[in-house]
Parts: structure tokens; C-alpha cells; sequence
């Protein structure tokens, strides 16, 4: 707030003597008519020389009638028919309403100015002895962050714990914890430990970089009520004025009262400023745009959002986007006296060396429960059938039915069958770790309009139909090399009934599908560069749920855009109608309405998106 009274501290000035010369002016008119004018005419030439330059300069450069054009007229009018109180007065309204403008437009350039704030210039590069730029780190050099510090550079925890705010990105406002093997983005906030990371991204490739980058495009790309806006203030001013030289000389022909209806043009042309709407329109969609970066989705310019509004169909990869990267244990089950939890310790022993996502997915059940300490020994392991191991149990055999020498096959997309001293004891299933929110998110885009959600993937039948039974899926197709899943989304888009779809990934073979998707939105922290550049809008982390956070902000947006449009014009149009039928309608009153319609306009739209649930 400070930069902004600094930078425009000589219109606040200006506008402030203009006020006191008027309500001078107000004062002395009752017995100095002739000082009460010189007051006036004083507080008019404060201000209107800025906004007569403005109009002048737009008109020889550009062959433009703009705003400044209609206040310029309508308030030298006034000084005509010797309205010179509603022409000091016309003008500085007009100025605090471009102050308004100014402070929106502040609020919103200081949502990407914290973003630039969020990124640190230096790193400190272990082995250097000083904090180097972070232009000058490469991929691969180990960097040190402590407690209070933020992450200069996206990477890889190798050493030390710590907690971790992350909110500048994901906007998730819960601190994660980091230790070995984390990976961490720039600008996250080191809580309270020391940590040593291993940088995978140059500083121009991060993920706060991007975050920016996308920030900046985004402003370019115009919705198409935008655009409109833009064309329609364009063709407008001229024919305001026009309107308003038919007020004044219609009457005229006609044996009215010229000064009369000359006063009434002038009035019109005060109230015809298309500030509200012109302001309003772009600034929520700015403002929308930096609140869901803010909270970790971040939306590739205005017109995503119009088009997310509409969406009535969700389709979904599976692995990374429904599923997490790492597989889990969804079953247990004892052939013998064994309880599942000793069946389960028994397993962790021979799996504790094993390096195979399905081993390591047994471990960190056993690690849940706290059992399966023992360490095997003689310890083997078969590639593409099994392990085994001696320990304080026996020995044990982990892997297929014919390895671990059990007679039944159980279903399962992943079983691991158990044997002890050569008797089959059970077997332990493993599948997709399911995301905890995953039916929350579903359920979250029903109640906002989804009617159809689909999964698609190139996984077997069976892992998928469990994923999409868990999460109450309208529909799946498995199995699908990457050309087919663009088969399977024209499917979609075919079967349907006006089907607006969109399309959530994170792979290389997502790619085809986020393109023709009306909308494609890619999982941030897991994505592939190629699906996060093809993409309308990114999801900072990988919570699946800010998918809905996406279209409520967009709905929230969108709807706030149309009220101020109808509200704006409403007003306009009323009082208008009121400026013709009443025969002595004050032009300030025309002007203070339009003042005050910008002023609701432009808070309503530094509220869009806002209303979202964010979790």
C-alpha cells in the first residue's frame, strides 16, 4: 500500500484540492457567485487537463474516442451551459474512480510480485565455502537449506529431516516432512531442520519458475468475454456520443429547450462511462487466476476458465493421477494357525533386502504395524519368481505359487505367496494405493456439475475395475496403448449427449488426450514436462481434489463476471431513463452512480474465486 500512495501520490494530491476548492466553492456560492466560479473552475483545471491530455493524445495516435473523450466532453459541456460545479465535480469523480482502478490493478500485479518474492537468488552449494546464484547451480550439485531458509532449487533429500511448508506452491497448508529420498520444490519453507539436496532442475526449469511463467502467459490469453468487453468498449464511446449529440439536437429541431436538453446530453455522456465493466471484466479473471495459483493450481489464462465452467464430463488416468506411485498392501490371508500379523512379519524378513516395488510394499506394511525387526539370512533372491531366506521362523519362501510351492492360485493382480519350511502358510495381495481423497474428489466434481467420470489406462483389467469400483467410476477402459486412449476419450465424447469433457494426466501417453480434451489438467508434482506444457491447467501437487477446486473457482469466477456486466449496464440504462424523464436530473448524480456501480464492480471482482472450498 505504501508503493502505491508513493506512486500516485500527485493524483491523490490533486484530487484532494480539487474536493476542498469544490466544498469552497459550496460554500461561497450563497453571497460570491462570481468566487464560488473561480473556485470551481479552479478545481476543474486541477484535474481535467490530465484526463483532456489523455483523451487529445488517443485520439491523434491511436484515432481512438475513448473514456477521457466522454468525460472531456461531457464536463467542457458543462462549462458551456455554465453547469461549472457539475463540471469540477464530474472530473475529480472521474479521477478517483481510475484510482480505484489503479488499486485493483495494484492487488493484482503484488499476487505475481510474492511469486518472484517466494524464489531465492543464492544457494548454498556444498563444498563451495559461499552462496552462489542460483543460475549458476547445475543438476546433480548437492545444496544445503536450514531451518527459516527457503529451497532454492527443485531436488531430491539425501540427508537430514525436516518439516516443510509448501504452501507457496501447493497451497496445502499442513507442513510435510521431509527426509531422505523427498522431493522438494523452490520455494518451499525449511521449518525447522537442516537438509542436504541433491538439485534435479536448473533454476529457469523449477517449479516456482513455472508457477510464474505460466502466471505471465496467462494474462495474454483472454476469455471470450474478454474479448468481447474489449471490442465492445471500442465501438461504445462513439456512439455515446453520438446518442448524446441526438439528445441535444432532436429536441432542438423540435422547439424544445435547447440549454435543457444540451445539459441532458451531457449528463448521459457522464453515465455512459463503460469504466465498470471494462475494469470489472479482466480484473476477476486476474484475480482468479492468482488465487488459484496461490493454492496450487494454476490455470493457463482466463478463457480456461470459461470453458472449465462448462465442463460436464471428467475422464482420468489412472496410475500417478488416481493412484499413488507406490503400490500397498490390500490383503492378507493365513492357510494355517498363523495370525495375519505374524503371517505379515514373517514376510518382511525375507522381503527386507529386496529392492522390488512389491517387496518394498510389504516392508512398509510391516513398518506400519511396527513388526518384521529380523534380519534373514542366506538370503537369495530369483529374478521373476521369489526370494528366500533362513531366519528364526524357518525358512521362508516369498514370491509365485510354483516358487513358494502353494497348489492354488489365488485372484489378485500382484499375490505373493508365503511358505514356511516348505508349507504353503498364505498369501499377501498387493495392488494400487488407491489416494485417501480419491472418492472425496469424485464426489466433490458430482456436486459441481460432473455427470460422468471415467478412468482410462493401459493397466490390466483387474487393477483397474478395483480402482474404479472403489471410486465409483461411471465407466473404465484398461489395457489401452497410448493411441487407444484417444480412442477411448472420442468414445466418450461420441456416446454422449453434449459432452464438455475434460482430461487429467501425467505421462508422456496422456499427451494425445489432454490436446483433445476441452480442457486437460496434469498432476504438477508427478507430471511429465511435455503433459504440464500441453496442458490448460496444472495441479501443483498431486492432490486430485483441487481438480473441483479448479471448477468452482472457475464457476464462482464466471458468475461474478456476468452479475457485474447485468448490474453495471442495469444501472446505467435506469438512470440513463431517469436523466431523460426527470425534468431537472443533477449531471453529479449521473456521475456519482457511475462511481459507485465501478467502485461494487471492481470489490466484487477482487472476490472471484474466493467462495471455492479449498479442502
Amino acid at each position: 500500500m505504501k508503493e502505491f500512495l508513493r506512486e500516485n501520490k500527485a493524483m491523490i494530491i490533486r484530487i484532494s484540492i480539487s474536493i476542498c476548492l469544490i466544498i469552497a466553492g459550496l460554500i461561497t456560492n450563497g453571497f460570491n457567485e462570481l468566487f464560488a466560479l473561480i473556485l470551481y473552475m479552479g478545481a476543474y483545471i486541477v484535474n481535467a487537463y490530465q484526463i483532456i491530455y489523455k483523451a487529445v493524445k488517443k485520439l491523434i495516435k491511436k484515432g481512438e474516442i475513448g473514456v477521457s473523450m466522454l468525460m472531456t466532453i461531457a464536463s467542457l459541456g458543462a462549462i458551456i451551459i455554465g453547469e461549472y460545479f457539475e463540471a469540477a465535480f464530474v472530473v475529480a469523480l472521474f479521477l478517483i474512480g481510475e484510482l480505484i482502478e489503479d488499486i485493483a490493478g495494484d492487488y493484482t500485479r503484488n499476487s505475481l510480485k510474492a511469486l518472484y518474492e517466494i524464489r531465492p537468488d543464492k544457494a548454498r552449494v556444498k563444498g563451495r565455502g559461499e552462496l552462489v546464484r542460483v543460475e549458476d547451480v547445475n543438476v546433480g550439485d548437492i545444496i544445503e537449506v536450514y531451518a527459516g531458509e527457503r529451497v532454492p532449487l527443485d531436488g531430491i533429500v539425501i540427508d537430514g529431516v525436516a518439516d516443510i511448508d509448501t504452501s507457496v506452491v501447493s497451497g496445502e497448508s499442513i507442513p510435510v516432512s521431509a527426509r531422505a529420498g523427498t522431493e522438494l520444490y523452490a520455494g518451499y519453507l525449511d521449518l525447522n531442520g537442516a537438509i542436504t539436496i541433491e538439485v534435479t532442475r536448473k533454476s529457469e526449469q523449477s517449479m516456482v519458475q513455472r508457477i510464474i511463467d505460466i502466471s505471465l502467459n496467462a494474462s495474454a490469453k483472454k476469455s471470450k468475454n474478454e474479448a468481447f468487453i474489449n471490442k465492445f468498449a471500442k465501438y461504445y464511446t462513439p456512439s455515446v456520443i453520438g446518442l448524446a449529440l441526438l439528445v441535444s439536437i432532436v429536441p432542438a429541431i423540435l422547439g424544445l429547450d435547447i440549454f435543457d436538453w444540451a445539459y441532458k446530453a451531457f449528463a448521459l455522456l457522464a453515465i455512459s462511462c463503460p469504466c465498470a465493466v471494462v475494469i470489472s471484466v479482466p480484473l476477476a479473471y486476474s484475480c482468479a487466476i492468482g488465487f488459484a495459483s496461490r493454492n496450487g493450481v494454476l490455470v493457463k489464462g482466463s478463457g480456461v476458465f470459461e470453458k472449465l465452467s462448462s465442463i460436464n464430463t471428467m475422464a482420468f488416468d489412472k496410475t500417478g493421477t488416481l493412484t499413488k506411485s507406490e503400490l500397498r498392501v490390500n490383503k492378507v490371508e493365513s492357510y494355517c494357525e498363523l495370525t495375519k500379523m505374524e503371517l505379515l512379519e514373517i514376510a518382511s524378513v525375507v522381503e527386507k533386502k529386496s529392492v522390488h516395488p512389491v517387496a518394498q510394499a510389504i516392508q512398509r506394511e510391516a513398518e506400519r504395524f511396527k513388526i518384521g525387526f529380523e534380519e534373514g539370512t542366506n538370503y537369495r533372491e530369483v529374478a521373476g519368481r521369489g526370494a528366500e531366506c533362513d531366519s528364526s521362523f524357518g525358512h521362508i519362501k516369498a514370491g509365485n505359487y510354483d516358487f513358494a510351492g502353494c497348489g492354488d492360485q489365488a485372484s489378485g493382480s500382484a499375490t505373493v505367496y508365503i511358505s514356511l519350511d516348505g508349507k504353503c502358510i498364505g498369501y499377501i495381495g498387493v495392488g494400487d494405493n488407491i489416494k485417501e481423497n480419491g472418492k472425496k474428489a469424485f464426489d466433490r466434481l458430482r456436486e459441481n456439475g460432473i455427470k460422468k467420470i471415467y478412468i482410462l489406462s493401459g493397466d490390466k483389467k483387474s487393477k483397474v475395475d478395483i480402482v474404479a469400483s472403489t471410486l465409483y467410476a461411471d465407466g473404465a477402459y484398461s489395457q489401452l496403448l497410448p493411441e487407444h486412449k484417444l480412442d477411448a476419450l472420442e468414445d466418450i465424447i461420441e456416446n454422449g449427449k453434449d459432452v464438455k469433457v475434460g482430461y487429467c494426466g501425467d505421462g508422456i501417453n496422456d499427451l494425445p488426450c489432454l490436446s483433445r480434451a476441452d480442457i486437460g489438467i496434469s498432476m504438477g508434482a508427478v507430471s511429465s514436462d511435455a503433459a504440464m506444457d500441453r496442458s490448460d491447467i496444472v495441479i501443483a501437487d498431486d492432490d486430485i481434489e483441487k481438480v473441483s477446486l479448479a471448477m468452482e473457482i472457475a464457476k464462482d469466477t464466471k458468475k461474478r463476471v456476468i452479475s457485474n456486466i447485468v448490474f453495471s449496464i442495469s444501472v446505467k440504462v435506469l438512470v440513463a431513463i431517469l436523466n431523460l424523464v426527470v425534468p431537472t436530473f443533477p449531471m453529479f448524480v449521473a456521475v456519482l452512480a457511475d462511481v459507485g456501480v465501478m467502485l461494487i464492480a471492481v470489490l466484487n471482482a477482487l472476490r472471484a474465486g474466493k467462495k471455492a472450498k479449498n479442502n
